[in-house]
């Protein structure tokens, strides 16, 4: 239970500010300005996620250096604490990763030839 509060603390604020990004934006318009069309559009919508995943980053290593700052020199925290953090790590890499690729492929894909 106590782990839902403090996932709920750290999420919170992110998704406030990304709802109030655009403050001239009409309040009922979730998307905001889309005169872009849909590369805009995509691009906030990855940009809310990239910033959730961000995020859920900060808590996992938190949570890892909590669980090897309590372990005690109990063998399986602190393998515990050590695979949060690695996964951590991991996981960070793969979602900002797949960002650049994405962005690479979508700039060859609507430059105009």
């Amino acid at each position: 239970m106590k782990y839902l509060f403090i996932t709920i603390a750290l999420i919170l604020p992110p998704l406030q500010a990304l709802a109030q990004a655009n403050p001239a934006d009409h309040a009922l318009n979730p998307i905001g300005d889309a005169s872009g069309g849909g590369p805009a559009i995509y691009g906030r919508v990855i940009k809310g996620f990239l910033g959730i995943v961000g995020v859920a980053g900060l808590f996992f290593f938190i949570i890892g250096g909590f669980i090897l700052l309590t372990s005690r020199g109990n063998p399986e925290k602190i393998k515990s604490g050590k695979d949060t953090l690695v996964w951590a790590i991991i996981g960070l890499f793969v979602a900002f990763s797949s960002y650049i690729l994405l962005r690479f492929v979508l700039e060859i894909i609507t430059t105009p030839v």
